[in-house]
């Protein structure tokens, strides 16, 4: 009997060998060496996946093929990615996924042809998890697209689409694990962070030390709004990193973009206690202590940080916070006061038109803030070294001001005055909104995959502050 029990678990540990070499790409079989590029690539590790499938004997299937594009297209090498797709294609000709593999190597080379194959594609494979991903990117383009000819309502048509298209690819995710890192992000992109989190736990049971799975783990948390998990992994990381100056900064840029709560204080407090020289920490401290109504207790503690650095950078980065806090958080006398103090500091002429601004508007004198957002645009495109987030941010502050009836002769008048100025024929204020409008839609469109949102401006970047700016 015993005996028998141990061929019967012979044959039950062959036949699940026998599945997992069967199942995969498209239902073909797998080689030894595709399954563990598959692998490779689920954990974002396409050289491994490329060496995997090189070994003698190097795989030649269509399934070899399809992931060796993959791991290629990873590495940013496109035309070998692109060749390795038509060779899957040429084998397979009947498989969908390796065409749509195909249209979307053909789209990140700009070849704006692919788009309409691969949305026809995606209409005739609707529950293919592999097609339903590349089609994203197809809508994605086609949205940018109606952007740029302000077509809105067309515009986020192709968004939804393209959500519904996730939504097929995330409920089969199980047939495509080489694609999980694109899930993810495409995830984060649409602001899914559940769906994001399901597939990050699912590989985290596997690799359980990954550090760089434990370090999204920490950004889907946050994006999720759930701090007091997102506090309690961004711990573990830190330890995780043994505690490190630059762990310590990237455990306090995770604090930063959390609600500032006593936790959180505490945390960036202790932080400070540990690195009481590091800059980044010290903005984060400030800019959450602002966060949570503090704001005389943060330009405080920014005032003698800066008596005390004798770096001229990190005294400018200082300064520009302990300005921008203050007006973030909409105390006016502060503000005014501040400005006053660091305007020689501060210097650059981009951000001081834009903390103007800023100051113009908790005035009230809303025909000046105009302008001086106004002038931060125009900085920006007749300075190449000026900032191109400050002049998103300047546009944004436009659009608001825009979108407030009362307020509209003010602007009408600032508007008109910008204008004449320019030497430029009379324009009412409409027409302002619409450019505005516009040209934050196409900013932000560009910027938008890597699914975070920008600081405020003055407000620590995510980088290391003691670092000099890019």
């Amino acid at each position: 009997m015993l005996n028998a029990d141990r061929v019967s678990g012979k044959l039950m540990v062959c036949g699940f060998l026998l599945l997992a070499t069967l199942a995969g790409c498209g239902g073909e079989r797998l080689s030894r060496a595709a399954l563990a590029a598959r692998k490779a690539l689920q954990f974002e590790r396409p050289q491994e996946a490329l060496d995997q499938l090189s070994a003698t004997p190097a795989d030649t299937t269509p399934a070899g093929h399809y992931l060796r594009a993959i791991a290629l297209g990873r590495l940013d090498r496109l035309d070998a990615a692109k060749a390795e797709a038509k060779l899957a294609l040429e084998h397979s000709p009947k498989d969908p996924k390796y065409l749509g593999l195909q249209l979307q190597l053909k789209l990140f080379d700009d070849d704006e042809s692919a788009i309409d194959p691969l949305l026809q594609l995606r209409d005739e494979h609707p529950s293919s998890a592999a097609v339903s991903l590349f089609a994203i990117f197809a809508y994605q383009a086609k949205h940018v697209r109606y952007r740029s000819e302000r077509k809105l309502r067309a515009a986020r048509v192709q968004l939804e689409k393209a959500e519904a298209s996730l939504k097929t690819a995330l409920s089969l995710s199980a047939e495509i694990p080489e694609c999980h890192r694109e899930l993810i992000g495409m995830a984060l992109w649409f602001e899914q962070p559940a769906e994001a989190l399901k597939l990050l736990d699912g590989l985290l049971r596997q690799e359980p030390d990954n550090i760089e799975l434990l370090r999204k783990r920490v950004q889907v948390l946050v994006l999720a709004k759930r701090s007091a998990e997102a506090i309690s992994a961004a711990s573990q990381l830190y330890k995780r990193l043994e505690r490190t100056e630059g762990a310590a900064v990237e455990f306090a840029n995770t604090l930063n973009r959390l609600p500032a709560s006593t936790a959180v204080l505490e945390q960036l407090s202790a932080l400070r206690e540990h690195f009481p020289q590091n800059t980044a920490i010290l903005l984060r401290q400030c800019w959450s202590l602002g966060k949570s109504g503090q704001v005389a207790a943060a330009c405080e503690t920014l005032a003698t940080a800066f008596k005390q650095q004798t770096d001229v950078r990190r005294k400018r980065l200082i300064a520009e916070s302990a300005v921008a806090i203050p007006l973030e958080m909409a105390n006016a006398p502060i503000a005014e006061q501040q400005f006053k103090r660091f305007r020689k500091t501060i210097r650059d002429e981009q951000m001081l038109a834009y903390l103007d601004g800023q100051l113009a508007y908790l005035r009230k004198d809303y025909g000046l803030s105009f302008e001086k957002m106004q002038s931060v645009v125009e900085i920006y495109h007749t300075d190449n070294t000026a900032s191109r987030d400050m002049a998103r941010a300047a546009l944004r502050e436009i659009q608001r001001l825009m979108s407030q009836e009362i307020l509209a002769d003010q602007i009408r008048k600032a508007a008109e005055l910008t204008l004449r100025r320019a030497g430029l024929n009379r324009a009412d204020a409409a027409e302002i909104r619409d450019e505005a409008r516009s040209l934050l839609q196409l900013l932000e469109t560009n910027d938008r995959n890597d699914a975070e949102r920008l600081p405020t401006i003055g407000q620590p970047a995510t980088e290391d502050a003691s670092k000099p700016s890019p």
